[in-house]
């Protein structure tokens, strides 16, 4: 079973950071997973929020700010006060360290007040300019207009639909889009439903699982997500 860091090693480091995503290098995981949604100057940043609020030293959208001013606040701050201070990752950032460290990543797209279509062509854009690999990167989002724009703005890259509940509807895009996966919320998913989605040929991870014994009802899962990888290692 493949093991995924959440946001990097978010049980002991501030989620979607340099500190976190390294942390996961240094266990030796070979996926993680990271949010990624842009920046009022149209630049792909990995954080999960759509607001700096939770995360940071700041307040805001990140949607209202540019990078430059998100690059003035502290990921760290909320988090633990003798951490060192963290600043936003952008894609690019992110993506160049992936390769250079042979990493994996899971990169699940949010949206709100944006535009699908228009955060997808930016996502094409990162992925073709660096020449990704397409067996390096799996690409989710709960939203199904992002899935389906996904999958016709980047054929090539494979697809896991997210839902906290499988539904009917998520189903039927799975099929549509060809999709490879579906990424399900451990705690509404039964053994029933990962036996079915197998048998149909996709593979299932589950988030977002910090203890071993909540798994209990759940076997031959593909992958899981953690915040404290290193627990099922």
């Amino acid at each position: 079973m493949i093991i995924i860091g959440h946001r990097g090693v978010a049980g002991r480091f501030p989620e979607n950071t340099f500190s976190s995503i390294n942390a996961a290098i240094e266990l030796g995981l070979e996926w993680i997973e990271v949010d990624i949604q842009p920046t009022k100057d149209g630049i792909l940043v990995v954080c999960h929020d759509h607001t700096v609020n939770r995360c940071s030293n700041g307040k805001g959208r990140v949607d209202e700010l540019t990078l430059e001013e998100l690059r003035k606040l502290n990921f760290a701050h909320r988090f633990n006060s003798s951490m060192p201070p963290q600043t936003i990752m952008t894609l690019n950032e992110l993506l160049c360290l992936a390769d250079d460290r042979g990493i994996k990543l899971n990169l699940e797209v949010k949206v709100d007040k944006h535009d699908a279509h228009s955060v997808c062509q930016l996502l094409s854009k990162e992925l073709l300019k660096l020449n990704v690999s397409t067996e390096n990167i799996l690409l989710s989002s709960f939203d199904h207009q992002v899935i389906r724009e996904l999958h016709q703005q980047l054929p090539q890259f494979p697809l896991a639909v997210l839902t906290e509940r499988l539904r009917k509807k998520d189903r039927a895009l799975l099929k549509e889009v060809s999709a490879v996966g579906c990424n399900l919320n451990h705690v509404w998913t039964n053994q029933s439903q990962v036996e079915s989605l197998k048998a149909d040929g996709y593979q299932v991870w589950c988030y977002t699982v910090n203890n071993p014994n909540r798994l209990k009802h759940l076997k031959n899962l593909d992958g899981l997500f953690s915040d404290f990888p290193e627990r099922f290692l």
